[in-house]
């Protein structure tokens, strides 16, 4: 059952919310529970009482706004989802409330239809997202006994695989190099895709413990054991993974703090190996020491105030689009809202010295866009995950670099440019380029 609040100080708005959702879950099956406020003040004070695993808030409230009380909210219920009700001309308050926690917002006089798919999204994230669960065994086999912290993701559909980029994201950025962490979720979103072309559900699962992160991938014997190795290989210049009949995992060292005057030791690397032994059998194993780079992040501040606002709204913008892609046919005007979407991004992006190869980048993708719109419409289900992945990235850029910190503005330039690159290569060729298992690099 999943616990939903509705904010608003308007009874009617309370009550159209309670009823769209209450008409979704008769029809899915859904099982909530929906408690309402009038206010942030007391929104948190049910919510020390309860643990809501979804919030619809509106802004304008007495007592305590929308946006102080998200803020609030964020850090009591730091799992649940926050959505922002609001009206469409209250961009100001849709940004603010979306850097203290929001993760989406819906604009008012809410579209019935929109919203339960949204709705839908929504309880399809809570899902994925099972929780922490500690145990005693681990899946993964770099370890028999650990007491580790476990969530586990599993796979129907391409749209599962979107939350789960989005939800380990959030959940490792902290601690483990963006770059290299986003590389090694792309490959393993990736591996999933492959496996659902195959018809095969993959269940993925993190595994965490003081000092490391467990990537474990099951029923993975759908792609033999060469080629996992090969890509492997071809893709990561070095990690840590092992590889079984039916399990592929990996294995991630969080960063650790060292003092200015300490000298990180060499990595070193073992060549994989390939040899039988009891139950389980291991096909592969790699082994190496992951070390953290020494990298001093910084906060950028050469974008005015106004243009930085805008760019944090329309890369939410596009999010919105993105969100229901491939799951109802685009029109031509959906399309058109894309491309004007990715049009203000690259203008503001060209304003800068800083970021002007991914501003250009960006207005080349929209071009290309542009002359093929029949061909996006027609490929919107194919394309979809990745969409929302390229401009998940996006967002997480955005919010390194000006807000949380980053090595440098350009630090995910090729993660962007490759996922670029991907989107173009749907639209200008008529046959795709992958290779025999259909993954993609990039």
């Amino acid at each position: 059952m999943y616990k939903i609040l509705i904010v608003d100080d308007q009874s009617l708005n309370q009550t159209l919310l309670e009823a769209y959702i209450t008409q979704y879950c008769d029809k899915s099956g859904e099982t909530v529970e929906i408690s309402k406020a009038d206010n942030g003040m007391s929104a948190l004070t049910m919510a020390h009482q309860i643990p809501f695993d979804l919030v619809f808030m509106d802004i304008l409230m007495p007592n305590m706004n929308g946006i102080e009380a998200t803020k609030h909210l964020h850090r009591l219920l730091p799992k649940a989802i926050i959505v922002i009700v609001s009206t469409q001309e209250d961009e100001e308050n849709q940004i603010q409330a979306l850097r203290n926690g929001a993760k989406d917002y819906c604009i008012k006089p809410i579209q019935p239809d929109v919203f339960k798919h949204r709705l839908q999204l929504y309880l399809t994230m809570l899902r994925n997202a099972k929780g922490y669960l500690s145990s005693k065994h681990s899946i993964n086999p770099f370890t028999q006994t650990i007491f580790c912290y476990k969530t586990t993701y599993r796979i129907e559909n391409e749209e599962d695989l979107t939350q789960l980029w989005e939800s380990l994201l959030s959940l490792t950025k902290e601690s483990v190099r963006t770059n290299f962490i986003s590389d090694l979720i792309r490959f393993i979103y990736q591996m999933g895709l492959v496996m659902l072309s195959r018809n095969v559900h993959p269940e993925i699962i993190l595994e965490e413990n003081a000092d490391t992160y467990f990537f474990s991938i099951l029923n993975i014997d759908v792609i033999s054991p060469e080629k996992i190795t090969q890509l492997i290989r071809n893709y990561f210049d070095t990690i840590d993974y092992q590889l079984r009949s039916d399990l592929l995992s990996f294995k991630v060292m969080k960063e650790i703090t060292l003092p200015l005057n300490d000298q990180l030791p060499p990595s070193t690397v073992h060549e994989p190996s390939f040899f039988s032994s009891e139950s389980p059998r291991i096909l592969s194993t790699q082994t190496l020491i992951y070390e953290k780079e020494r990298e001093t992040l910084h906060r950028f501040d050469f974008m005015d105030e106004e243009d930085l606002d805008s760019l944090d709204l329309k890369l939410h913008d596009l999010s919105t689009q993105f969100m229901w892609m491939g799951s109802q046919e685009l029109s031509i005007h959906d399309v058109d809202q894309i491309i004007n979407a990715f049009e203000r991004i690259s203008s503001l992006l060209l304003l800068y010295t800083e970021t002007q190869t991914l501003g250009m980048a960006i207005r080349n993708l929209a071009t290309i866009i542009r002359q093929n719109e029949a061909i996006f419409i027609s490929l919107a289900p194919q394309m979809a995950a990745l969409c929302k992945s390229f401009n998940n990235d996006l967002i997480l850029w955005s919010k390194s670099v000006f807000f949380d910190g980053a090595p440098s503005v350009d630090y995910m330039d090729a993660s962007i440019l490759s996922n670029i690159q991907m989107i173009e290569s749907f639209l200008v060729s008529d046959t795709k380029t992958d290779n025999d298992d259909g993954f993609e690099f990039f």
